[in-house]
């Protein structure tokens, strides 16, 4: 299980990664495994880290991805 959260975080400062060169399509989808992953271990640090993420992906309402996640991270 540690290594499942190590990857959880891994895909979260992937996805942070992504954002900062201006490419939220591969942002978005590491941010959603990350985020399926957390969930699935029961990891409140993970998703924690990519619910900071969420506002930074508002401004690509229609890459596909954001959409998927931002629907995603409501539910």
């Amino acid at each position: 299980m540690a290594r499942s959260k190590t990857r959880g975080v891994f895909l979260t400062y992937q996805a942070a990664s992504h954002l900062d060169q201006k490419e939220p399509e591969p942002a978005a989808a590491a941010a959603t495994q990350a985020l399926l992953l957390a969930r699935r271990i029961g990891a409140p640090r993970c998703t924690s880290i990519v619910e900071t993420l969420l506002p930074r992906f508002r401004p690509y309402p229609s890459v596909p991805g954001v959409p998927e996640l931002l629907h995603l991270a409501v539910a």
